[in-house]
């Protein structure tokens, strides 16, 4: 996700130097809730917390030709949760490309998006315990970690206001539509599993700045 990034960055300074061409880089913090229906009804008959709310943080930028964009973003998430002596946990990252059109040429404007992407996620369940070192290795492993990723249709809707300079606040909704609803979650010596789609919502707060 990094490579993504660089490279757009280098590509959005040679854009703005042409006429009626604009680049931008951006800030993302957001949140991200993911559709893992079958991983969830796993943890929750063994008594864990289902996959939590991720908090995230991205960056991005896109080149802009008249009303036309062509953009990228890479996004971290992790997120936490307890339920009595367990925990669940989750972290990971995806990265997508996508096109827009700008809708609206004063200090508001409304973006609708639609790329191609992929990404990864690791779930562990966690259980408390209070066995010696030796007994948790042979007898009672309290940690399972288990993996799934993939590529995914990306759809977004973005609200833009204009700040003072070159500068800009934006709301972002994005859905990433998983390709496969046959992604099996694996970990090593994993004999059965479950799949799910890679699909989430994921809700963002941008922070940008035009280059011009």
């Amino acid at each position: 996700m990094k490579s993504i990034i660089v490279l757009l960055f280098v590509a959005n300074i040679a854009l703005s130097q042409s006429q009626h061409t604009t680049g931008s880089i951006y800030l993302a913090p957001g949140i991200q809730q993911f559709s893992f229906t079958n991983l969830n009804g796993s943890l929750t008959q063994a008594g864990f917390h289902k996959v939590p709310l991720a908090i995230g943080f991205g960056t991005g930028g896109y080149g802009q030709h008249k009303h036309l964009r062509f953009g990228g973003e890479g996004y971290y998430f992790s997120g936490s949760a307890t339920r009595e002596s367990t925990t669940t946990e989750m972290q990971g990252g995806w990265g997508y490309f996508y096109a827009g059109y700008k809708i609206g040429n004063n200090s508001w404007r409304l973006i609708p998006g639609l790329g191609l992407g992929w990404g990864g996620s690791n779930v562990s369940a966690i259980r408390t315990t209070t066995a010696s070192l030796s007994d948790l290795i042979n007898n009672q492993p309290n940690t399972s970690l288990v993996s799934i990723g993939g590529s995914f249709l990306h759809t977004a809707i973005t609200i833009e206001r204009d700040l003072t300079g070159h500068q800009y606040l934006a709301i972002k909704g994005t859905y990433n539509w998983g390709f496969s609803a046959k992604n099996e979650w694996t970990a090593p010596g994993l004999t059965g599993s479950v799949s799910d789609s890679f699909s989430g919502f994921q809700l963002s707060l941008i922070i940008g700045f035009t280059l011009q």
